[in-house]
């Protein structure tokens, strides 16, 4: 039910937008967009993207057990794998995809993948809420929405700080490894690599909007990465068609910025993430584990 209402809201955003967008203008601002930068969005997605959050699940897989420790390689190839499976199908498919692989290929208990696919979820939501509270300093920016995310990021940093290292009565692989996860602390260094991706992806968006020719306060840029972020909340379309599009364009739109342009950068932004990913993804899933 999830999935056929994540396709209804999909369809109708379309369909609302398409009464709405002058097809010109929009192909008129796709045409003028400036490729170098795109270029450049590019390089930066696939390089910094892939090291922030290849190492962030490295961190938290530190203290896990395992039959043979998982490379760096062997956690982007999964990363990229997964990414294309999500892209193709919905519901986050492609989750699965690194738990399947790493519990076959290197002996990584499956309870325990779970638990810190789990923690990272967590780890995103708090890492993209302190850099969304650092960018709320800026003079000018939209202060009260962003401050608002940094003060709920920065209240889990202190609860989960001071959360007892060992909590007795814990029982089951899935909460034991929970528990090894917050004892160990390896959720700290894994927030510090969450930080650094959602910063590459600011520039992404910097980056994009530079290359439509759009100016907007940096503060701006911020509030796209968020008004995308609370999008991907909602049940999820292949590849997130429709939804991250319909979050962009919200988020310009309320800034001053026109329909059209606006939607050419949610096309742009959304290609430099879906087509890089799922190339390599299919290279990825290709060549074969040692």
């Amino acid at each position: 039910m999830l999935r056929v209402a994540a396709w209804l809201i999909a369809a109708v955003l379309v369909v609302v937008a398409a009464r709405r967008i002058d097809f010109a203008a929009l192909g008129s601002a796709l045409r003028e967009t400036a490729w170098g930068w795109v270029a450049l969005a590019v390089i930066c997605a696939v390089v910094g993207n892939t090291l922030a959050q290849t190492r962030r699940w490295q961190a938290l897989l530190e203290p896990i057990p395992h039959r043979q420790r998982a490379s760096f390689f062997d956690l982007a190839r999964v990363s990229f794998a997964s990414g294309a499976v999500s892209f193709l199908l919905p519901a986050r498919a492609g989750e699965a995809v690194r738990v399947i692989e790493l519990s076959r290929r290197r002996g990584y208990p499956a309870g325990a993948l779970i638990a810190a696919q789990l923690a990272e979820k967590g780890i995103q939501s708090i890492s993209i809420g302190l850099v969304l509270g650092i960018c709320s300093l800026l003079p000018g920016a939209w202060h009260r929405p962003l401050a608002f995310a940094g003060a709920l990021a920065a209240l889990a940093v202190v609860l989960l700080t001071l959360l007892p290292r060992r909590a007795p009565g814990v029982a089951g692989r899935f909460l034991d490894a929970l528990r090894t996860l917050h004892a160990e602390r390896s959720w700290v260094r894994s927030l510090l690599w969450s930080m650094l991706a959602d910063t590459v992806d600011l520039l992404l968006i910097a980056l994009c909007l530079r290359a439509l020719g759009i100016e907007v306060h940096p503060g701006v840029c911020a509030m796209v990465l968020l008004s995308i972020n609370l999008s991907l909340l909602l049940p999820a379309t292949p590849g997130h068609v429709g939804i991250l599009e319909a979050g962009a364009v919200v988020a310009l739109t309320t800034a001053g910025v026109a329909a059209e342009p606006a939607l050419a950068f949610a096309l742009v932004y959304h290609a430099v993430y879906l087509v890089p990913g799922t190339v390599l993804g299919a290279i990825a899933i290709s060549v074969p584990w040692k």
